[in-house]
């Protein structure tokens, strides 16, 4: 069965954002582990003190490697991991300290999509089914009414709505994910963390997601936080980018800054491993590659976390930890070295030694 889209349907755009809809202050997620030997459960800090905010009907892109706490950050701000620590507010309402019964009224504000489509869909279910059931939670719609609701949201992601009573097995991977994404927005939500929705999918379907994402962003004035390892798309997608490295946020930023005048060393390699496609320019480029395995979040580097595989790296970086501030031009960057807008290293502090 072929991915190909739907017309979709065309609503009213809404203005440009002009405030934050998310604020996340100091956020941190712990897990227990095993530890080998002992009785008592260790500690993982997968998250720590995360500062983001989102602002109403932007698409704010995070970056950086596997098991650098992307998901887990997505998650704690949606709640369904309880953080341990720090704050997470939307649209003015404290989400930590809510009971269950107000949180699950927010969830109708709130929506997630999942990154694999074959394992997020209840294969029992046909799919007029699961994108039916947001709205059996958080409305009393009839049954003809959810059945309308759903059907709505079928075109308007690309899918007919003859497909109502098939199941998941029925459909590609691409049509999966355009599942997916019609069950988070079958509630009409105002803000959805899309958990590298393309990941799983073919390069070819790939490009059709990314491209109805954008559509919906601009017809529904959608705030997102999309979540994704390739750099390519998030700058096609997003408007904003936030890199994440071992649970902390190293640099955030507008898009088209962020990959012409990267700060942070740790942005730079990453934008140095997206492969340009000009084989002049990629032999003569000079590429900054990281050495050494990223370090185990059980026992991060004292500091800078960055700093055992950073070029840049002095005694100041072993002893204090650098924190987000802000550029002439509005970017953040948490590095006690970073570079300017020219690219040139900024004065090293008078604390600072050779290593």
């Amino acid at each position: 069965m072929p991915d190909t889209p739907a017309p979709a349907a065309v609503l009213p755009e809404t203005a440009a954002p002009t405030e934050s809809l998310l604020r996340v202050r100091d956020l941190a997620v712990d897990f227990k582990v095993p530890v080998r030997g002992s009785l008592r459960a260790g500690r993982l800090r997968a998250v720590s003190g995360v500062n983001l905010d989102i602002r109403r009907g932007e698409i704010l892109g995070v970056v950086g490697e596997s098991g650098c706490g992307k998901s887990t950050t997505g998650r704690a701000i949606l709640q369904l991991l309880k953080p341990s620590v720090g704050s997470v507010s939307f649209d003015g309402t404290e989400l930590t300290t809510l009971s269950r019964s107000r949180m699950r009224g927010m969830r109708r504000r709130m929506q997630m999509i999942f990154q694999d489509p074959y394992a997020s869909l209840n294969p029992r279910m046909s799919i007029g089914e699961l994108i039916e059931e947001p709205l059996l939670v958080h409305t009393d719609l009839s049954g003809a009414g959810r059945r309308a609701k759903a059907l709505d949201t079928m075109q308007l992601v690309g899918l007919s709505p003859q497909w109502h009573d098939r199941y998941p097995h029925e459909f590609s991977g691409g049509q999966r994910q355009r599942v997916g994404i019609a069950r988070a927005l079958v509630s009409s939500p105002e803000f959805v963390v899309a958990d590298e929705p393309v990941s799983a999918l073919d390069v070819s379907v790939q490009a059709q997601i990314v491209n109805l994402l954008e559509e919906l962003q601009d017809d529904l004035g959608l705030t997102m936080m999309f979540i994704a390892h390739d750099l390519a798309v998030v700058r096609h997608l997003c408007d904003r980018i936030a890199v994440m490295y071992l649970g902390t946020v190293v640099e955030v930023g507008e898009c088209e800054s962020m990959y012409t005048r990267p700060r942070h060393p740790y942005t730079q390699a990453l934008l140095s491993a997206v492969p340009i496609p000009d084989p002049l320019v990629e032999v003569e480029r000079n590429r900054r590659i990281l050495t050494g395995d990223v370090p185990s979040p059980l026992n991060p580097p004292s500091g800078c976390r960055f700093r055992t595989r950073c070029w840049k790296a002095q005694d100041v970086c072993a002893t204090q930890e650098p924190q987000l501030t802000t550029a002439a031009d509005g970017n953040q960057v948490a590095c006690h070295f970073p570079e300017n807008t020219d690219g040139q290293d900024q004065p090293v502090p008078a604390t600072a030694g050779e290593r």
